[in-house]
């Protein structure tokens, strides 16, 4: 019922302000209307320019406040048009002509504005739907509890309403969210509500390299954040505005970058987070975060040398056990990055990999050693190569 109150309260209003405004400020506000409804998307550019002088810079607000100020913009230009029009009409009406004439002309600017008033109401509702239906979208999926915040509790009855009454079918066909938009809030939303999912995201291909990044190493060690998150159940503003989150979210060259390497398009991301498999990516098996598998690389040792000594054998496990939770990381970039803990820090072997045919290549720059292995990936959640002639095992 809330979306037909709002429908009748626009019909008494506008109709009332139509009536008295007049058929030529009525007729110019809903020119104005339509042809900003039209006009606010592509000119949007112009305030997304303006904007980022006086502080704004980030893209996602960006792309919510540049149109909106442009509708804004060009209702503001139609309606002191309007004003200027009906002054002169109504100037000669008063003092060009008969008082017949001009009382005629007065009682059809009043019928006909409360008509066009009417009209104005209808469009305003639409828009207003419109709106409701973008926002809804993202606030629907970010609700936690009682807890949220007066806007957003109040989006989600609308949005609700939106739903119920059949009113989001209608606007549907005019909703000015794009394919990308949708999945960005499908994906917030899920990272929202399941914090585990964290671990997921870092291991996704594209974000190999940006998880090693010292501001989402001490987010994803932070016990504190994380319990806080995942105990707490706290409101998507009180997670946004997290000492810890928000320097992220206000980061525009983070967020830039991000969209940039992931080409725009966030439907594999999307569906990894889903189903924990990427049809992008999936055909490169080496990508991905492996650890050291001790017991199996030490099974291997074994296999190779079945009548192993015991003095051979202790050496093999002495060996193996200093790259005990050794992990290996293969990104996008062509980059290998072998991590091997030691007693007081992580000794960083970094190098390259190569797909040859389905069999991988490596090379390694060890200090100014230099070294090469080949690769290979069993049950694709096995990488196997060699160092030191050890052969090692990792799993992902």
């Amino acid at each position: 019922m809330i979306l037909w109150a709002l429908a009748l309260i626009l019909l008494v209003c506008l109709g009332t302000v139509g009536y008295y405004q007049g058929a030529i400020r009525a007729g110019f506000s809903l020119i104005a209307l339509l042809l900003a409804a039209v006009l606010a998307g592509p000119l949007a550019f112009v305030f997304k320019g303006i904007l980022p002088v006086f502080g704004l810079k980030h893209p996602a607000v960006l792309a919510f406040v540049a149109p909106a100020l442009m509708y804004l913009l060009i209702l503001i230009l139609f309606k002191s048009t309007a004003l200027v029009v009906h002054k002169k009409v109504d100037t000669h009406y008063k003092y060009q002509d008969s008082d017949t004439r001009r009382m005629l002309f007065e009682r059809l600017n009043q019928r006909l504005g409360l008509c066009l008033g009417l009209a104005n109401a209808a469009v305003y509702f639409f828009l207003l739907c419109v709106v409701f239906s973008v926002l809804g979208y993202l606030t629907v999926q970010v609700a936690s509890s009682d807890k949220d915040s007066f806007a957003l509790r109040w989006s989600n009855r609308f949005a609700d309403s939106l739903q119920k009454t059949g009113m989001d079918r209608a606007v549907a066909p005019f909703h000015p969210g794009t394919e990308f938009y949708f999945d960005a809030v499908d994906i917030l939303g899920s990272i929202y509500h399941t914090p585990l999912l964290q671990g997921s995201l870092s291991s996704y291909p594209v974000f190999l390299t940006l998880a090693e990044k010292s501001e989402f190493k001490a987010l994803g060690n932070d016990l504190t954040f994380q319990k806080f998150w995942q105990e707490e159940n706290p409101t998507v503003g009180g997670l946004m505005n997290h000492e810890k989150v928000r320097p992220l979210i206000d980061d525009v060259d983070l967020y830039t970058n991000v969209v940039a390497m992931l080409g725009g398009n966030l439907k594999d991301l999307k569906g990894y987070l889903d189903t924990g498999k990427s049809e992008k990516y999936d055909d490169e098996k080496i990508l991905g975060h492996w650890d050291f598998d001790y017991k199996g690389a030490l099974a291997l040792a074994k296999q190779k040398t079945p009548n192993m000594g015991t003095l051979q054998l202790r050496v093999v496990r002495a060996a193996l056990g200093r790259l005990n939770n050794a992990k290996f990381t293969a990104t996008l970039d062509n980059k290998a990055v072998l991590k091997i803990p030691s007693t007081n820090n992580v000794v960083t072997i970094t190098g390259t990999w190569k797909n040859d045919g389905g069999k991988y290549s490596l090379q390694f720059a060890d200090g100014g050693k230099k070294w090469e292995a080949d690769a290979r990936i069993e049950a694709q959640k096995r990488l196997i190569f060699s160092k030191d002639s050890y052969g090692l095992v990792f799993e992902k």
